[in-house]
């Protein structure tokens, strides 16, 4: 049986980890706004010299993004929502990557994270150690699982939720459960999965709870 406890270690130190954030907005405008600031600044920035060809992309996207908006507001319109959607979701697509980008770079170099992280035009989110009341994820028995559970919170008060991202921003909604603890299996050895509980309670759902991210093994 399989068991690297390199979650549970990093529960244990008192380092805190930066986390890049991205916090865009809703309105289409003021997310168009958003990107451009972010663009402009890791273009100018020589710590993204190695993003050059990405944020390329995202220019070029966002400029698609922004003729096709300007475009459903004509009379008539020279370009419908959908297809607006469709280069929206595009540039989403694109600050994915580049979070996850910058996220790395931070975590590569710690002492600077805060500078690489600002120095991109996100917002810095600080992730405190993990104590027996928080939400951890181990390694499961088989390869390609994960053990999740939400230590200090009994089973049977409440529905439990659970889900996965590989970034943060997007999530997959695994199963709920009246246990404080599940099994996620048929993951991608070696990729970094992001994991987050709450729990359902007669008064409400508590706050989401995200684990330090784990390496698939």
């Amino acid at each position: 049986m399989k068991k690297i406890h390199s979650i549970i270690i990093l529960a244990m130190s008192s380092v805190k980890r930066l986390i890049a954030v991205l916090d865009l907005p809703a309105d289409i405008d003021d997310f168009i706004t958003k990107v451009n600031g972010i663009y402009n600044s890791m273009n100018t920035s020589a710590l993204f010299a190695s993003l050059a060809a990405k944020l390329a992309t995202l220019l070029t996207n966002i400029g698609k993004l922004q003729t096709a908006h300007n475009g459903t507001k004509t009379v008539p319109p020279t370009h419908t929502i959908a297809e607006r959607d469709t280069e929206l979701g595009k540039v989403k697509g694109n600050m994915r990557t580049l979070v996850g980008n910058v996220q790395e770079l931070a975590d590569a170099t710690p002492a600077s994270a805060e500078v690489i992280i600002t120095s991109a035009g996100m917002k810095v989110k600080k992730q405190g150690s993990i104590n027996k009341q928080d939400f951890v994820v181990s390694d499961g028995e088989l390869s390609g699982s994960a053990l999740l559970v939400a230590k200090g919170i009994p089973s049977g008060k409440g529905f439990h939720c659970w889900a996965m991202s590989n970034d943060g921003l997007v999530w997959e909604f695994i199963y709920p459960t009246m246990a404080a603890t599940t099994i996620v299996d048929g993951l991608t050895i070696g990729k970094t999965k992001i994991f987050r509980h709450c729990e359902i309670r007669k008064d409400g759902p508590t706050d989401w709870m995200v684990a330090e991210p784990h390496i698939v093994r």
